[in-house]
């Protein structure tokens, strides 16, 4: 059985275990800097940084935003021995059975067959594509933005004012990440 064990502390044991499967997982270009993420687990209410267990073991991460009218799901990642095991699968029922409401979601456009794949796993689970103009601020300062596709599990009338607020409330903390 799958449960999701939040993280609020940077001391966390479970955190160090969990930061070599964040950093293999994403691209420097999608994930924070270590120091930024301790940071922001312990001064971001609104952020969830969870620790996925299966039947007892550490099986991988899953951070989410609660931003009031919306959920933001930023990062889900399986470690590489656990996969196969609908660890994912278990954890995107999870959101869908105690996240109501509108969810977003940040993707890869499809550009070969891992991102289709990818693209069409999100699909089968209940999101489309709302939104292929959006632009991912840079987590660095140094970097350049990031065109990527916003999905979600419905259409909303407020998705430009959403998606300024994952823009403000997500990405805001991004300069400066060294700390």
């Amino acid at each position: 059985m799958m449960k999701l064990v939040r993280i609020t502390s940077a001391n966390d044991e479970c955190l160090d275990r969990l930061i070599p499967l964040y950093e293999e997982s994403f691209p420097a270009e999608e994930r924070r800097e270590i120091g930024q993420l301790k940071r922001m687990i312990e001064t971001q209410p609104a952020m969830y940084f969870n620790a996925v267990e299966c039947d007892g073991e550490l099986s991988g991460l899953f951070v989410y935003w609660e931003l009031g009218d919306f959920y933001y799901l930023e990062h889900l990642a399986v470690y590489p021995e656990m996969r196969n095991k609908k660890i994912g699968q278990q954890v995107l029922d999870y959101v869908a059975a105690h996240l109501k409401g509108l969810r977003l979601l940040e993707v890869e456009p499809t550009t070969d067959e891992m991102t289709t794949r990818r693209v069409n796993y999100y699909r089968r689970n209940g999101y489309e594509v709302l939104d292929k103009e959006y632009v991912q601020p840079s987590y660095h300062a140094h970097e350049d933005a990031c065109p990527l596709w916003i999905m979600g599990n419905e259409e909303t009338s407020r998705l430009p004012e959403f998606i300024e607020r994952i823009k403000k409330e997500v990405y805001r903390d991004r300069r400066g990440a060294g700390a």
